[in-house]
C-alpha cells in the first residue's frame, strides 16, 4: 500500500486525497458535458453555459460531500475521536470518510441547486447516476491505496494492510467494490437511452444495484459478533437495505404507472 505517495520537506501527498480528488473532478466534468448537452436547451442554456453551471454546482457538491461523509464517520466511530482526540475528527486526509454520510451531503447540495437554478430535478438526477458509482470506484482505489475499508480477517485469501490494528491478513474487499462499482457504472450507461425516459429510474435502478452490492459487501467487511441495531453488521448496511427497499418500491410504482392505460 502507498498511504503517501510523495513526500515534499513538510508536506505529504496522500493517495486517497489525490483519488478523492479525480474521482470528484472526473464526475463533475462527465456530468458537465452531459449538462450541456441534455439540460442546457430545456433551461434556456447554452452549451457552454450548461456546461459552466455544472462545475458551480460541483463545487457545492464537493464541499457538502466531504463534509457529511465525515460526520457520518466520526458518528460511526466516535470512540476513536474521545478523551481529548476531537481534534483528529477535521484530519480527512488521513481517511475516514463515509461514503453514504457523502452521497447524503451531495444530494442535498445537488438538490438545492437544482430547485434554485430551476433544472429538471428527476432528469437531472439521472443523469448523474452512473457519475456516482464512476466516482466511487475510484475513491474505492485510494482506500486501497491508504490500507483502510477493509474487510474480516482471512488468512487464505487476505492481505497485511497498514491501517490495520493487527498484522493479519484481511480481505480486500475495497477491490470488491471497486469492481461492482464498474460494473454498474457500464450498465448503468448502457440502459440509460431508455431509462431516462421515465423520471427517477436511472436514479432508482443505482439505489437498488448498488445498495444491494454494499449490503452484501459488509458481511465481509465487518465481524459477525459486533452487530449494528441488533440485526446489520454496519450503519452502512443498515442504510443499504433501506435504501434498497426505497429504490425497488420506487422502480414498481414506476412499471405500474407505465401499465395503466392511458386516457383518450
Amino acid at each position: 500500500m502507498y498511504p503517501i505517495l510523495w513526500t515534499i520537506g513538510p508536506l505529504h501527498f496522500y493517495s486517497y486525497g489525490l483519488c478523492l480528488a479525480v474521482a470528484l473532478g472526473l464526475s463533475i466534468y462527465l456530468f458537465a458535458g452531459d449538462a450541456g448537452k441534455n439540460i442546457s436547451p430545456k433551461v434556456g442554456l447554452t452549451h457552454a453555459q450548461g456546461f459552466q453551471k455544472a462545475f458551480d454546482l460541483g463545487t457545492w457538491v464537493i464541499v457538502c460531500s466531504i463534509l457529511g461523509a465525515r460526520i457520518f464517520y466520526v458518528a460511526e466511530n466516535r470512540a476513536e475521536f474521545e478523551n481529548g482526540h476531537w481534534i483528529d475528527s477535521v484530519k480527512i486526509w488521513q481517511g475516514g470518510l463515509v461514503f453514504y454520510g457523502g452521497l447524503f451531503g451531495a444530494i442535498g447540495a445537488a438538490f438545492a441547486w437544482f430547485r434554485i437554478e430551476k433544472w429538471p430535478l428527476a432528469f437531472s438526477f439521472d443523469l448523474v447516476a452512473p457519475y456516482i458509482l464512476l466516482g466511487h470506484a475510484i475513491g474505492r482505489i485510494g482506500c486501497f491505496l491508504n490500507g483502510c475499508c477493509y474487510g474480516i480477517v482471512d488468512q487464505t485469501h487476505g492481505l497485511v494492510f497498514p491501517g490495520a490494528p493487527d498484522a493479519l491478513p484481511h480481505l480486500p474487499t475495497q477491490l470488491w467494490e471497486l469492481t461492482g462499482d464498474l460494473v454498474l457504472f457500464a450498465v448503468l450507461i448502457w440502459v440509460r437511452r431508455w431509462t431516462l425516459t421515465y423520471p427517477w429510474l436511472s436514479l432508482s435502478l443505482y439505489g437498488a444495484t448498488y445498495g444491494l452490492l454494499r449490503y452484501t459487501v459488509e458481511f465481509w467487511r465487518r465481524d459477525w459478533n459486533k452487530q449494528y441495531l441488533f440485526i446489520f453488521n454496519s450503519a452502512s448496511q443498515a442504510v443499504s437495505g433501506v435504501i434498497v427497499i426505497f429504490s425497488l418500491a420506487v422502480i414498481l410504482l414506476i412499471a405500474f404507472d407505465r401499465r395503466k392505460p392511458r386516457k383518450s
